[in-house]
């Protein structure tokens, strides 16, 4: 019932719709036909050629139009005049008209009697774009003639034209244009590229949007056709691969985890991520994905600091702008975008579960610490259920009649695990613009089910968002620009880590429940927590609201504009904890996991956040000569309060709240303020787009430093070459292709404070409630010394240089752009000099790190058509290839610890030994002395199997020598855990109305060793209690010489730099790989089928994401997760299936 209102609604408002053509605006008289031009280039950005000469016998122009065509507005502009236009790509030309010769009669006859008009052929059809959408306004033209017409309301013409035929001239604003030839009555289905040139696309740049062509600094920009054609979630991973060097990693894979984004490679070692603003206004990583993906417009990356230095303080490591919709065109617009989805779980350790397999395993792994440790008659039973699976897994323990002896066969992972999980969105945005007024809504609605199995946990989030611009004359414009965002997210209170990775851990022997249906141990822990255990609900709403203005004081001379937002955000978290009952015997007492009594939590955050912008530019030309003017004041300023109470003794497990407890209490406050205030400008100047030069600078504050160290400037300078607008290279252009080539070069300077807590600079006291020593009859509170803080706390530098190359090729079919960079940060806040231990506190930070990134980005992209079947395949590629590495320049480490950052030390080194295979006697074993590298508390000793490591330094020993640069012992680099040449693929492509894309994104080079303790590879290397893998069984044996990994044996993948422990050549895994992260076909009705239905586009469609990968590693992991924590205590990797539509009126 409610989808059937929903889209009644929709009818309405369908019905409530206007006319729309691409709109050009002019109320004019007695005008010089050139002031004519200039306003319509500013309004269309095409742009006018004409010699002086031509227009000195031009007439003065009368022309009013309203919301009418490009070409409805020339006809107007060159009607009775003897002139003439032709407009080719994006430059409309003017030329006299050829005068006709006339000859006087020599006497007057009488007039002829009039013949009847010529006999005609009528062309009718529709235009619409390669994607399918309606080119209301297009101008068909019958070439060499005047006759023509305009496209109707939905993309429709009807157009007679001579017997004989013709050749009709299709064109419209930011299309090429199309030519057809017509000998008889036809109906056409024209379908219209974009132009291939995207050099006069506008990118939004601080404070402002510039022609890319005249951009100087290094930048990157995707579309909103990014975002609507195929189904995302949010726009942080929906980005990923799309811009050269934005790096993207994709969390612990829950619902509400927000994507880490990292421009270019290592930041400073204190951390610190990109400044991200929506709509002007800076958001975190987290509250990106509040964000309805189908309302953004465009993405804009700022890579290199000559175009981040407008934002300052906050811009040390890029900026990402997002821009989200407005209202455009004079037609109310109804879109109405929804899919649905399953996701599968992907990676998973293969596990032993046959018994006997892997109760011998495990006994041979626990030699000699345990001698068994699964005694004979456990082997027995195991043998027996191997050998028939039907005998039960649970028995009476045959040496205990209280206890149950398990023997099971579970994959704990199938059983923690759904083999698919749903989610859904649907989203309806409406827009329009008319003279006074511009709007633009939508609502969106996302749910998406976890893929636990037992008890799953929910997201779900609900968007809306409402833009308004108001002109209320023609020279100021009031908007606001208002979003709510409401989250929520229920899970069990033990989905943590901790589940993920015990789920893993636990023995295939085990199993959930007993024979009397109730939970065993193991499965009380690993599935009856989740099941029964407690939950925890988590709700947040952010509202935010944008008030601004645009006051043209003198037209198109010279703006002042201003903003103010507000955002408040709260968010409340109640999670309770359940005791869940077990028995581990047929006469047993019931025992509990989770301890014998329940605790609720409450915790509550509210943030204001407020944010003020003034500014003013001013722009002028005078000639050949351009020249920008841009200052204005930011403000921004922060408050949070966190409030929790935890209490134990839970009284009711159906009411599980605080006031329901009877245990201690434990409650915590926590409170935050900060702000940011400074001043920006900046100086733009274009000499006849040839020549580009841009200064930026920023005065900055910030409340994170003390007073005298509080400000910095942070300037920067960046200039262009459009080579190929020089005269002397006209020859070249046609000698080579090259219709257009700009060289750029920038540096700038920028302070970071992502680093740098709120009160750092200040000595602060910490305060315990309650000591653990008694004095009197009481644990007092205390309040400890503070630690000793820099004088000199202060900012960090970052300074950028930057050099770049824009190239079209190919009557523009091919794109290239090129740039190469150095980052430097100086005084990072690193440790100071080691104190003696008589000084009482831990060394203060000061400004004593330095460290350089470098690298390079390059991006190619082609865009053609080719006749297939006799229809136009429209196809785009494009291709990104990036870089980057980062090295330690100055810290202070005199020894070259490697316990610690060293000068020259390249970030994500890798120290390791050498293997030289497996001990193959006793006498290689006892040959030198390896104490140092296989002896830990167990007192394990080497045995024929274990791995032999390299003695590289012949000393007859291996060791890590003082664990220096300079004496490492027999350690070496062995690889580098960075990921290095991250690079992309994508195809798109689209022919009668069926539409393609495939995007393929991979690392091409990254080494990883697994951590100790990492389940998911070592497997019963690290434990013996855990799985038996299946790579486990590729392992030294005597039958088996040549194994994978070494003789069996537990806990050597565990204590940090014992045996597998150690990082090692053998096991440094290959961690590149090519994933295929899209997916998607999609197919667009015909115009015909839907014009009855008032319909303008529907679009039904397909898509796969992360479908398939190429890797190499040994064991079956996610390459994109290598790393995190302890390897497998993070939501499982998932692919998605998904099936939607994209509906337009």
């Amino acid at each position: 019932m409610r989808l059937v209102i929903f889209f009644f609604i929709v009818g309405l408002l369908k019905a409530n719709a206007n006319g729309y053509s691409q709109t050009v605006t002019l109320s004019e008289r007695n005008a010089r036909l050139e002031q004519v031009f200039k306003k319509i280039e500013k309004q269309t950005r095409f742009f006018f050629w004409y010699e002086n000469k031509t227009l000195k016998e031009s007439r003065k122009v009368n022309i009013d139009v309203q919301n009418a065509s490009l070409e409805q507005a020339l006809n107007q502009c060159f009607a009775n005049q003897p002139l003439s236009y032709v407009i080719i790509d994006k430059t409309i030309v003017v030329k006299e008209k050829k005068q006709a010769v006339t000859v006087e009669p020599a006497a007057i006859t009488p007039a002829p009697i009039p013949a009847p008009p010529p006999p005609t052929i009528k062309v009718k059809g529709s235009v619409t774009s390669a994607e399918g959408q309606l080119l209301s306004g297009a101008y068909i033209k019958l070439k060499g003639s005047n006759r023509g017409t305009t496209a109707a309301n939905d993309g429709s013409f009807t157009l007679e034209i001579p017997e004989q035929g013709g050749t009709l001239v299709i064109s419209y604003v930011g299309y090429q244009s199309v030519e057809i030839r017509v000998t008889k009555n036809a109906t056409l289905n024209i379908v219209m590229e974009q132009q291939k040139s995207n050099v006069d696309e506008i990118v939004v740049v601080g404070y402002a949007s510039q022609r890319k062509a005249n951009l100087t600094g290094a930048t990157d920009k995707v579309g909103a056709k990014e975002f609507e054609s195929r189904p995302i979630n949010n726009i942080g991973s929906g980005l990923q691969g799309l811009v050269a060097n934005l790096n993207i990693t994709n969390g612990d894979g829950r619902p509400n985890t927000a994507s880490a984004l990292n421009i270019r490679g290592a930041v400073s070692i204190n951390g610190g991520e990109p400044l991200i603003l929506v709509d002007n206004i800076p958001v975190t990583q987290a509250e990106l994905t509040y964000l309805n993906p189908t309302d953004v417009e465009s993405v804009t990356v700022l890579k290199d600091a000559a175009s981040a230095a407008i934002y300052g303080a906050r811009a040390s490591f890029g900026v990402i702008l997002v821009t989200t919709k407005s209202g455009k065109n004079n037609k109310l617009n109804v879109n109405v975008n929804a899919y649905s989805s399953y996701r599968t779980v992907g990676k998973l350790p293969e596990i032993v579960t046959d018994p006997y397999t892997a109760i011998t395993i495990k006994n041979q792994a626990a030699f000699p610490l345990y001698n068994p440790a699964w005694p004979a008659y456990m082997v027995d039973y195991a043998k027996q259920r191997s050998q028939n699976p039907s005998l039960p897994a649970v028995i009476v323990n045959p040496n205990n009649p209280n206890k149950y002896l398990y023997m099971g066969n579970t994959n704990w992972l199938e059983e923690g695990y759904n083999k698919t999980a749903p989610s859904q969105d649907i989203n309806l945005n409406l827009s329009q613009k008319t003279d006074k007024l511009a709007y633009y809504f939508s609502m969106d609605y996302y749910n998406q089910d976890g893929i636990i199995r037992y008890n799953p946990d929910t997201y779900k989030r609900y968007n809306m968002r409402g833009k308004v611009d108001f002109n209320v004359t023609p020279w100021l414009t009031f908007s606001n620009n208002t979003s709510f965002a409401n989250i929520l997210y229920n899970s069990p209170t033990y989905l943590d880590g901790n589940y993920f990775w015990n789920l893993n851990r636990q023995s295939a022997f085990d199993v959930p429940k007993n024979p009397d249906g109730s939970w065993t141990s193991a499965g009380a822990s690993q599935l009856g927590s989740i099941q029964q255990g407690g939950r925890s609900d988590s709700r947040l709403n952010d509202y935010q609201s944008t008030f601004s203005f645009n006051a043209s004081i003198l037209k198109n001379l010279w703006s002042i504009k201003g903003d103010a937002t507000f955002k408040r955000t709260s968010s409340l978290e109640k999670r309770y904890e359940i005791p869940v009952p077990y028995i581990d015997g047929p006469n047993g007492p019931v025992k509990y996991a989770g301890g014998l009594t329940g605790s609720s939590t409450n915790k509550t955050n509210n943030t204001n956040y407020n944010v003020y912008n003034l500014y003013t530019d001013a722009h002028k030309k005078f000639g050949d000569h351009f020249i920008s003017v841009l200052a204005g004041f930011n403000q921004e300023e922060r408050s949070s309060i966190s409030n929790s109470a935890v209490r134990n003794g839970l009284i009711s497990y159906n009411l599980p709240t605080v006031n329901l407890s009877t245990g201690s209490m434990t409650e915590s406050e926590t409170i935050r303020e900060w702000a940011v205030q400074g001043f920006f400008g900046r100086l733009n100047y274009n000499f006849k787009d040839r020549y580009l030069l841009e200064l930026d600078g920023r005065y900055d504050g910030s409340s994170r430093f003390p007073k005298n160290d509080r400000w910095g400037f942070f300037p920067s300078a960046s200039a262009g070459w459009v080579i190929s607008e020089e005269s002397f290279f006209a020859g070249i252009k046609k000698a080579t292709s090259i219709d257009f080539l700009k060289f750029r070069a920038s540096y700038g300077s920028l302070g970071n404070q992502a680093s740098v807590s709120e009160y750092g600079y200040i000595p602060t006291m910490s305060f315990t409630p309650q000591i653990g020593q008694i004095l009197g009859s009481s644990l007092p509170s205390a309040v400890n010394v503070p630690g000793a803080v820099s004088p000199s706390y202060t900012w960090e530098k970052v300074n950028t240089t930057n050099f770049g190359v824009d190239m079209l090729l190919l009557d523009k079919r091919l794109e290239l752009n090129f740039d190469k960079y150095s980052r430097i940060v100086n005084g990072m806040l690193v440790p100071g000099k080691t104190l003696p231990a008589v000084f009482g506190t831990g060394v203060p930070m000061v400004n004593a790190g330095d460290m350089q990134t470098k690298g390079f980005e390059l991006k190619l992209s082609w865009h053609d058509k080719v006749k297939v079947a006799g229809a136009d395949f429209y196809y785009n590629f494009t291709a990104s290839l990036a870089n980057s590495k980062a090295w330690i320049t100055r810290f202070d480490n005199p020894t070259l610890s490697l316990n610690n950052y060293y000068k020259g030390q390249e970030l994500g080194e890798i120290w390791g030994l050498g293997v030289d295979g497996f001990f193959k006697s006793q006498d290689e074993i006892n040959a030198k002395d390896y104490s140092a590298v296989g002896e830990d508390d167990n007192n394990y000793t080497f045995y024929v199997g274990d791995l032999k490591f390299t003695d590289r330094n012949k000393d007859g020993k291996v060791n890590f020598g003082k664990y220096t640069v300079s004496d490492p012992g027999d350690l070496y680099k062995i690889g580098n855990s960075s990921p290095h040449l991250p690079y992309s693929f994508e195809f798109t492509g689209s022919w009668k109305g069926f539409d393609a894309r495939i995007f393929m994104q991979g690392i091409a080079k990254r080494d990883w060793y697994p951590e100790p303790s990492n389940i998911y590879f070592w497997g019963i290397y690290a434990q013996p209690w855990t799985n038996v893998t299946v790579q486990n069984l590729d392992r030294w044996t005597p039958t088996n010489p040549n194994g994978y990994f070494p003789r069996v044996k537990s806990y050597i993948a565990e204590d940090w730099m014992q045996e597998l422990a150690i990082p090692n050549n053998r096991y440094l895994q290959n961690a590149s790989y090519l994933r295929c992260k899209n997916l998607t076909v999609g197919y667009t009705l015909p115009q015909s089928l839907l014009r009855r239905a008032g319909i303008s586009r529907l679009r039904f469609y397909a898509s796969a994401e992360n479908l398939f990968e190429f890797t190499h590693t040994k064991v079956r992991l996610d390459p994109e997760s290598l790393g995190a924590k302890r390897g497998g205590d993070i939501y499982p990797f998932q692919r998605t299936y998904s099936f939607g539509l994209n509906l337009n009126f």
